[in-house]
């Protein structure tokens, strides 16, 4: 899962501040946070003897079990340390030399899987998982400038998704006679790109002077990124009577097979009103399958953007009125400077290599989750109550 994949060494910094006070809410000395951790153990236990035959226990068990195996292994760790009092009534200097240094040796090993739970406890931030989803480029203010910048948007994700190793399939786009790129639509198959991909949403801003501009003004542009999760019970079918199919001769570049038979495929879902077309393969056949999945895909989309939940969280959210002034990340191309305005120490160099959509793109991305799932794990632990039992024992004791 991608959620393994946050290095190490973007937490260590913050696994001395997870051990440091008791006053902050992610440090292990922090009584409502230990408490969580035995509820979660308390759980985890107690679905092991009642999980069989449920599914959704089975897969909360799984999601449990790092963070409790991790729980276990601190505790086993902790009994192993020789207590100061010990220390101090040890009489033989070398036996209690010996002892200092056992100490230390499981010290490193407790700071060490302190840093392995602190990572287990971040995975539970992120509880939701889709399948799919769909992914959107959109020119914004700026006019030309603007497009030219979308499309540049478009190639760095494009080149990510292939970087990560995702399926992925174009169903819609819309370009202009400069290159430039008014929307374009993307469905992606795994079901680790949502989490992946969801803090890339909402209004990128560039800064560069136009090869169009004569006196060397700068121009603000911005374009949006939509990411839209699409839900496993989330389906569309369609019926061959809803459908009217058309071929053409197949147009633009393509060699001797191009307007020589009627390749191109055009269908227009009744119902709706959607018209897609096919027209990038030799055979008739092979194109009305494209067809028919951009068809699906737009049907989904637009099922997906009717849900009102899914409007409002996502779609228009992450659009924003598409002015200069809003933004989550800026492309300063003559300061060669990317700088993501919702996390600190977010100015990043080297434009050129981080529209490539490699590491440096990712790198960005896993500052954004840990930051965000950081967050979010505050906000449960604040909202969390203690099972009543366990508060009852408490004023017991």
């Amino acid at each position: 899962m991608f959620l393994r994949h946050l290095r190490n060494i973007r937490l260590h910094g913050f696994s001395r501040r997870w051990a440091s006070s008791s006053s902050d809410p992610l440090s292990i000395r922090n009584e409502k946070l230990q408490s969580y951790l035995e509820s979660l153990r308390q759980e985890y236990y107690a679905l092991r003897v009642n999980a069989a035959g449920n599914s959704k226990s089975y897969a909360r068990l799984s999601q449990l079990e790092g963070v409790v195996n991790a729980l276990e292994q601190r505790r086993v760790l902790e009994r192993n340390l020789t207590s100061q009092k010990d220390l101090e009534q040890e009489k033989d200097e070398d036996m209690r030399q010996l002892m200092e240094e056992e100490n230390q040796v499981y010290t490193d090993l407790l700071a060490k899987q302190e840093q392995t739970m602190l990572q287990e406890l971040l995975t539970l931030a992120d509880d939701e998982v889709y399948p799919s989803l769909l992914f959107g480029v959109n020119s914004g203010a700026g006019g030309q400038e603007a497009m030219l910048f979308a499309q540049e948007l478009y190639e760095m994700y494009t080149s990510y998704f292939e970087h990560m190793d995702w399926d992925y399939e174009e169903f819609a786009r819309e370009t202009t006679d400069i290159g430039g790129l008014r929307h374009a639509n993307i469905l992606i198959n795994d079901q680790d790109a949502y989490n992946w991909l969801r803090y890339e949403a909402g209004v990128h801003r560039v800064q560069r002077v136009p090869a169009t501009e004569k006196s060397g003004r700068i121009h603000t542009s911005t374009a949006s990124i939509t990411v839209i999760p699409k839900p496993a019970d989330v389906q569309v079918h369609t019926a061959e009577k809803d459908l009217r199919i058309e071929t053409k001769r197949a147009s633009g570049a393509g060699g001797q097979h191009v307007n020589t038979t009627d390749s191109a495929v055009r269908i227009v879902h009744l119902p709706t009103g959607l018209a897609v077309e096919a027209q990038s393969e030799r055979s008739q056949l092979k194109n009305r399958e494209v067809a028919l999945k951009r068809l699906q895909a737009r049907l989904v989309q637009q099922q997906l953007e009717s849900s009102e939940a899914t409007h409002l969280a996502t779609k228009k959210a992450q659009q924003g009125s598409l002015n200069r002034n809003e933004k989550i990340r800026t492309y300063n191309f003559v300061q060669d400077r990317i700088t993501d305005h919702r996390i600190q120490n977010g100015t990043l160099h080297n434009l050129n290599g981080f529209l490539q959509g490699g590491e440096q793109l990712s790198g960005l991305i896993e500052k954004l989750q840990l930051e965000q799932r950081k967050a979010r794990l505050v906000e449960m632990l604040e909202a969390w109550q203690p099972p009543k039992e366990d508060v009852a024992n408490s004023q017991k004791s």
